[in-house]
């Protein structure tokens, strides 16, 4: 988590934060002061990077749980004795000052217990008389993650994305998106889970989705140039298969439209500044980042903003797709120019609960339901309009043990209109609902 090399300098006022700057820092080498180890390390401030504004040089140690930070004129910037819980005498900002300490509790789940701290815990050291000058430092990422003098803060940016855009930094990654594909060619885009095991520190996965992208070829439209896609995919938590199903992109000299986005053809690098939109100053950020996924690397530009979304462009393939919460998405599989690399994902089948197996219309006016039952039970299943919420076909029927095939008749559908489907179920121990959609085909 601490791989991030990326921070943002703000002021804080009518509890308002104003963005007015960026920071990049770059380790330099390891050295010895007085016996102690320290890391050399630069810091470069800027509003659009790369035109730097001002360079400052520190030094760094972690040890023996205090914390300190020199100047490039090896004065103390910071002296904190961070395993201390009391009010000690330490140093904020070349100043020996009291201060007392505040847990920052980042658990997201309620009810929330007292917190016991651990080393994991951001340790908030303030001046005792002045609690807008601190230092937040957390042990078990040897950080110093947020510092302010009273007048602005600066705050480490943290999460995979940022790691990826510190990389890209350091090793001027850039990547041309205008691809190369022919008819057939595909993509998989896998969708897992991802937390870190509080006991080993090590990242932990669940299985989440994947989406099946392939190029069929193209078609002309009024004069402009669109690539026919097929999409097609499956969730190993409901246990539902989506698609397959057509859409398309247009594609321009300049660029291509992935939905309502417009994804411009160039030679991404790296871009770092501040913007301001709706009156408002945040951040764009941008690199190029490499991964590897049981020995499949391949290159994906990395877009980050103030916002909990996390966007990502393939140089190699005409999608972009965008990340939540601790939802994290990977190439597992590419076939380019006719060339695979990487293990294509497949579905499995859920068989220790009830779940929609597959949807899909066989006319524009009846809809195939494949369905896997725990039990016999008494069932209802109704269609309906996924905009109105009107039902335009329903079915009451009894249920097997296993998979069962259903056929509803409705009224006329829509070629790519979506539609619901909702199952009622009623039995002798048991009973409840599912749902899922659909696109008609028909």
């Amino acid at each position: 988590m601490a791989e991030s090399k990326i921070y943002v300098r703000a002021t804080y006022f009518n509890q308002k934060s104003d963005f007015i700057g960026l920071q990049v820092r770059t380790d330099l080498k390891d050295t010895l002061i007085e016996n102690r180890h320290f890391i050399k390390f630069k810091t470069e401030d800027f509003v659009n990077y790369p035109n730097i504004e001002k360079t400052e040089i520190y030094f760094e140690s972690f040890e023996n749980g205090n914390y300190k930070l020199l100047n490039r004129n090896l004065k103390t910037v910071h002296n904190i004795d961070y395993n201390e819980t009391k009010e000690q005498t330490a140093t904020l900002f070349g100043e020996q000052v009291k201060t007392s300490l505040e847990y920052i509790d980042t658990r997201s789940s309620y009810p929330r217990d007292s917190l016991i701290a651990t080393e994991k815990t951001p340790r908030k050291y303030y001046r005792t008389n002045n609690s807008d000058i601190y230092a937040v430092i957390i042990p078990d990422l040897k950080t110093l993650a947020v510092s302010s003098n009273g007048q602005f803060y600066t705050k480490q940016l943290f999460g995979d994305n940022y790691n990826d855009i510190s990389k890209g930094i350091k090793n001027n990654f850039k990547a041309n998106n205008r691809f190369d594909i022919q008819s057939g060619d595909e993509i998989q885009l896998f969708y897992r889970r991802k937390w870190y095991n509080d006991s080993t520190g090590i990242a932990e996965y669940q299985d989440k989705q994947f989406k099946n992208v392939k190029y069929i070829g193209d078609t002309i439209i009024d004069g402009n140039k669109f690539l026919r896609m097929e999409i097609e995919g499956y969730n190993y938590l409901s246990g539902s298969k989506d698609g397959p199903e057509e859409f398309l992109i247009q594609v321009t000299d300049s660029g291509y439209y992935y939905g309502n986005q417009f994804i411009q053809f160039k030679e991404y690098s790296t871009e770092l500044k501040l913007i301001e939109q709706n009156g408002q100053k945040g951040f764009f950020l941008q690199g190029v980042s490499k991964d590897t996924i049981s020995g499949f690397t391949y290159e994906k530009i990395v877009q980050a903003r103030p916002s909990p979304y996390r966007y990502f462009i393939l140089p190699f393939f005409p999608i972009s797709f965008v990340e939540f919460g601790n939802v994290q998405g990977i190439i597992t599989y590419s076939k380019i120019k006719g060339i695979e690399k990487g293990t294509k994902r497949e579905r499995t089948y859920i068989t220790d609960k009830n779940n929609i197996r597959d949807i899909y219309s066989i006319s524009d006016k009846k809809v195939a339901l494949e369905i896997y039952f725990l039990d016999k039970l008494d069932i209802e299943i109704e269609i309906k309009d996924y905009k109105n919420n009107e039902v335009i076909g329903s079915l009451k029927s009894k249920s097997k043990k296993g998979i069962n095939s259903f056929i509803i008749k409705t009224v006329k559908l829509e070629k790519g209109k979506s539609y619901s489907v909702q199952i009622n179920y009623l039995g002798d121990s048991n009973s409840g609902s599912f749902s899922n959609r659909f696109k008609s085909k028909h």
